[in-house]
C-alpha cells in the first residue's frame, strides 16, 4: 500500500506537457517533495545554467542580451530538461532525479534525448514522403513535406528548442497534445503516418473521386482527408457497398441513417468498433494502425449522431462523384464584323421607331451572338424590346449569355455599365418567364457551359 501511495503523490494529468519542468516542480513543492531550500537550489542551478548558455550564445562574451532573448533561452532550458524528465515511469521518480542527479546533469540528458527524437523524426518524415499518398489538396503536401522540412531547417535545439517555427497548417484527425519543438514534430508525424498508411490501402484515384464527393474543389480546402476516408470505409461495410474502392450507392444514405436513428454514442461506438474490427482484418491493417482508427471512432461516433439529428448523414459518409464524367460545352460567340460596319448598322438600328424594323436589321445584318451582344449593350433598348429580341435566340444562345452575364451582386454593380445590369435584370426576367422544367433545363445548360470562346 505504502508505494502504491508514493507513486500516486503527483497525478500525471495535473503536469501541463507543454511546461513539463515548471509544471513538476509546482506539483512537487506543493506536494511537499520539495523543501523551499531544495527549491531555491534548483532556481539558482537553472540562473547559473542560463548564465553559461548566454555566454555560449554570445559566442564567448558574457555581456548581457535582450530580455527577450533571455527569457527564450531559459525557456529552451527549461523545455529540454522536461524532454529528459518525461522519459521517467512516473512523476515522483522524476522529481527524484531532481533532487539526485542535479540541473547540468538533467540538461545534458535533455540534449540528447532531443538529439535521439531529432534523428528518428527525420528518418518518420523521410518514409512518409517516400510513401507519400498522392493527392491534389495543395495544404496536404505543402505541409508535410515543405513545412516540416522547413522546421528541420530552422530547427536549433541548443538554444531554441521549444520553437517550432512553422504552423502546420494541414489538421490531423487526432486532437493534438500541447506541446512544443521537436515533440510537436514527432507526434503531428506519427498522426500523419497512420493517416496515410491508412489512405494509402486505396488507391489515389478512389480517394480523388470521394473527395470530390466531399467538395469538386477539395484542391483547395484546408480539412483532414482522413475522417472522409475512414467514414466511407466504415459506410461501406455496413451498407454492403464496395470497401476497395470507397463506393456506396445513394440508397446507402438511408441504409446508414435506419441503423444510427434512436442509437446513444455509445451504441453508435460500439457499432463502429465491431465494423472497424471487420475492416482491419480484410485490409490486413498493423496493430499500431489499428489503434490509432480505434482511437478515431468517438470522434466519428459524435459526427455521426449530430447528422442523424440534422438529416446530414451524406456529409458523413460521401458518395464519390466523377466530374470527369461530367458533359461540359463549349460555346463560340463568333467573330466580329469591322467597327466601322458596326457602327453603321448601330445607328441604323437606333433610328428605328418600331421594334419589327429593329429586329428584321438585326436578322438581315447580325450574324454572331458577339455583335448581338453588343447591340444588346450599345443600342439603348427598352426592357420590352430586349425581352423581345432574346425570345428570338436558341436556349445554347440564351445560356451562353446567361453564363456570360449573372445577376451582379450589390457590390459587383460598381465595376458595371448600366447597359450590362440592365442586360443582366432581363436575362433573369426571360429566364424567370420560361415554364419551371424550362427554366431547369437552362440552369443545366448554364452550368454545363464550361467555357466560352469569343
Amino acid at each position: 500500500m505504502g508505494d502504491v501511495e508514493k507513486i500516486s503523490r503527483i497525478k500525471g494529468e495535473t503536469l501541463s506537457s507543454e511546461h513539463y519542468f515548471q509544471s513538476l516542480l509546482e506539483q512537487a513543492y506543493m506536494a511537499k517533495m520539495l523543501s523551499d531550500i531544495q527549491l531555491e537550489k534548483i532556481q539558482f542551478d537553472c540562473l547559473s545554467l542560463l548564465a553559461k548558455q548566454t555566454e555560449r550564445y554570445n559566442s564567448g562574451d558574457s555581456s548581457s542580451i535582450r530580455v527577450e532573448e533571455a527569457q527564450n533561452l531559459l525557456a529552451s532550458i527549461m523545455f529540454t530538461i522536461g524532454v529528459w524528465l518525461k522519459a521517467y515511469p512516473n512523476p515522483d521518480e522524476a522529481v527524484a532525479a531532481v533532487q539526485k542527479d542535479g540541473i547540468y546533469a538533467l540538461y545534458q540528458n535533455g540534449r540528447e534525448r532531443i538529439d535521439q527524437l531529432l534523428k528518428s523524426t527525420k528518418m518518420l518524415h523521410s518514409s512518409i514522403i517516400g510513401n507519400l499518398v498522392q493527392t491534389k489538396n495543395v495544404f496536404y503536401r505543402s505541409t508535410i513535406v515543405d513545412g516540416i522540412k522547413g522546421f528541420f531547417k530552422r530547427y536549433y535545439p541548443e538554444f531554441a528548442a521549444q520553437e517550432i517555427h512553422i504552423t502546420a497548417d494541414y489538421p490531423v484527425h487526432h486532437q493534438m497534445e500541447s506541446l512544443l519543438g521537436i515533440e510537436f514534430i514527432q507526434k503531428y508525424l506519427e498522426c500523419i503516418n497512420y493517416e496515410n498508411l491508412f489512405c494509402a490501402q486505396f488507391s489515389a484515384e478512389d480517394v480523388h473521386h470521394l473527395l470530390c464527393g466531399y467538395d469538386e474543389h477539395y484542391e483547395q480546402l484546408l480539412f483532414n482527408i482522413y475522417e472522409p476516408v475512414l467514414s466511407a470505409a466504415i459506410g461501406c461495410i455496413l451498407s454492403g457497398g464496395d470497401v476497395h474502392r470507397l463506393e456506396m450507392a445513394p440508397s446507402s444514405i438511408k441504409i446508414l441513417d435506419d441503423l444510427f436513428r434512436g442509437k446513444t454514442r455509445t451504441e453508435i461506438v460500439e457499432i463502429l468498433i465491431e465494423t472497424v474490427g471487420q475492416l482491419i482484418t480484410l485490409l490486413e491493417l498493423t496493430e499500431p494502425l489499428k489503434r490509432y482508427i480505434s482511437d478515431s471512432l468517438p470522434k466519428i461516433a459524435e459526427l455521426i449522431e449530430n447528422a442523424v439529428r440534422l438529416q446530414t448523414l451524406d456529409r458523413v459518409f460521401i458518395l464519390p462523384k466523377y466530374p470527369e464524367n461530367n458533359t461540359k460545352l463549349i460555346f463560340s460567340f463568333g467573330e466580329k464584323m469591322d467597327d466601322e460596319k458596326y457602327r453603321k448598322i448601330l445607328e441604323e438600328i437606333m433610328q428605328c421607331r418600331y421594334l419589327a424594323d429593329k429586329k428584321a436589321l438585326i436578322k438581315s445584318e447580325i450574324h454572331s451572338l458577339a455583335d448581338l451582344e453588343d447591340i444588346l449593350l450599345d443600342a439603348e433598348l427598352n426592357e420590352e424590346e430586349t425581352l423581345s429580341i432574346l425570345s428570338e435566340l436558341n436556349p445554347a444562345e440564351i445560356a451562353a449569355l446567361v453564363k456570360k452575364y449573372p445577376m451582379p451582386s450589390a457590390l459587383d454593380r460598381y465595376g458595371l455599365r448600366e447597359s450590362q445590369i440592365a442586360l443582366c435584370e432581363c436575362l433573369q426576367k426571360f429566364l424567370a418567364a420560361l415554364p419551371v422544367e424550362q427554366q431547369d433545363l437552362m440552369k443545366q445548360a448554364v452550368v454545363m457551359l464550361d467555357s466560352i470562346e469569343e
